[in-house]
């Protein structure tokens, strides 16, 4: 298999401080603080409540998805030209509300505001997906991350209230911090990954692919679920997104400190999620476990904010163009499906909790079952022929005592790829064998290996691949 582009694109990622991964991360502070201020109740500087309409915020989000998408699908190499003209953008709008002026104009100039904001939400993981190194994602979804929870949990709390006029104030250091990123960090063409075409050589791990697809697409039902749940609760909000800050936190510890892969904590926290929404249901009749449920429900956030971090994983295994504009597109899925299940239960709040039980839930076995391949193609190691034999004299000593050392070279490359989530048909072709061949490699495999799944083989590949 060629792997050249693989290896031109792990030389263009890059790595980046914890501060300007905090500027980075005052998007999501800026964007969830607008939609919770964008309602028909606003006043501005105390004046006459202004006709925002909901209707109109929601063809403003989804002009501003769809455009985003359209731009990564067509002009992927002019998404960090597009960040720093919004950002300048939404920064001149934010300063002209306190120019007074009369209402109909102020309501303009904050639709155009909001559009910069919408707009700018599929560029955020475009570029954690397609420019961060795997442990730079990790370290900013994990901790780069918390400052803005914090303020998404400050903004909207109901013990200090905080008035428009003081976000505003709040959003114009926030534009400013994330101008710095968005001008701190490559925008040439040559700072984008290379995409990957037919002609190249290279071929879909369509397992791990849909494997993804699907844990996304049930990881942003539960997303949006959650806030809706907690919201039920007198300070949920803040007590969900103060626990999610600090499962972030627990995360990278356990990760820097004790070698905790974080995809190995991902089924741990989506089933404390499971047991948030079983506790809020029971809340109706034991109102003392509101908050515990709150504060569950928020350990379950956490998954949900590595969503970037699988697409990275892909993105470094096979560089398409459509993983982030199909991931926004499920995104946008999801929103409707959210709409139609609340609707559904909105005379009975309790059982729409026992839904989002259920979702959790499936959602956990989905991941216990995807995890071992996500971590593979997440450490999977991509090397030069130079490096890669160096590589393997290194493995004949380490591997002496582990039931890797048994396998063939041959063995070892259909291994490799069944770990990153090929299915045999596409094992084939990569190796240019018959799928006959591959299935006889595999069964050799799992008996040396002593396993009978896919699912088991990538864990024992984790397992003596550290």
């Amino acid at each position: 298999m060629n792997l050249s582009i693989l290896l031109e694109n792990l030389k263009k990622r890059k790595s980046y401080p914890l501060w300007m991964l905090v500027c980075f991360g005052m998007f999501t502070a800026w964007q969830m603080g607008f939609v919770y201020f964008m309602t028909p109740s606003l006043v501005i500087d105390g004046r006459v409540p202004l006709p925002i309409t909901e209707d109109n915020v929601t063809l403003l989000i989804a002009a501003g998805y769809l455009l985003g998408i359209a731009v990564m699908i067509f002009l992927p190499r002019m998404v960090v030209w597009a960040e720093r003209m919004s950002v300048c953008g939404a920064l001149v709008t934010i300063l002209a509300l306190f120019i007074p002026m009369p209402p109909d104009m102020q309501v303009l100039i904050l639709y155009c505001h909001s559009f910069f904001c919408f707009f700018m939400i599929a560029f955020e993981s475009f570029i954690i997906i397609n420019l961060f190194t795997e442990k730079t994602a990790v370290f900013h979804l994990c901790v780069g991350y918390v400052p803005a929870l914090i303020i998404i949990a400050l903004v909207q709390n109901d013990v200090f209230p905080i008035s428009f006029s003081m976000f505003r104030i709040f959003t114009i250091i926030m534009l400013v911090m994330m101008a710095v990123f968005f001008f701190g960090i490559p925008a040439s063409k040559d700072s984008y990954p290379v995409y990957v075409k037919r002609s190249d050589g290279l071929y879909t791990p369509k397992k791990l692919f849909w494997g993804v697809y699907i844990l996304v697409f049930v990881s942003c039902i539960m997303m949006l679920a959650g806030p809706t749940a907690v919201a039920v609760v007198e300070n949920g909000i803040f007590t969900a997104y103060m626990a999610d800050a600090a499962a972030s936190l627990v995360v990278y510890v356990l990760y820097k400190k004790f070698s905790v892969h974080p995809m190995r904590t991902v089924s741990i926290f989506t089933a404390f999620s499971a047991v948030g929404f079983l506790f809020l249901f029971i809340s109706s009749y034991l109102p003392g476990l509101a908050y515990v449920a709150c504060v569950f429900i928020g350990f379950g956030f956490m998954p949900c904010l590595l969503l970037p971090l699988y697409g990275n994983v892909l993105m470094k295994n096979y560089p398409s163009r459509f993983i982030t504009p199909i991931i926004m597109i499920l995104a946008v899925v999801t929103v409707v499906i959210q709409s139609a299940l609340v609707e559904a239960f909105r005379s009975m709040p309790d059982m729409l909790h026992l839904a989002y039980a259920a979702i959790t839930v499936v959602l956990t076995v989905i991941f216990v079952q995807l995890a071992p391949h996500l971590i593979y193609a997440f450490d999977r190691k991509i090397e030069d022929k130079e490096t890669e034999k160096e590589m393997e004299e290194k493995e004949e000593i380490t591997e002496a005592a582990s039931p890797l050392a048994g396998l063939t070279k041959r063995e070892r490359e259909v291994l490799d790829l069944i770990g990153c989530g090929y299915s045999n048909a596409d094992v084939a072709k990569v190796l240019f064998i018959s799928e006959h061949t591959v299935n006889d490699y595999t069964k050799k495999i799992y008996r040396k290996l002593d396993v009978h799944s896919r699912h088991a083989a990538a864990q024992i590949v984790n397992k003596y691949n550290k």
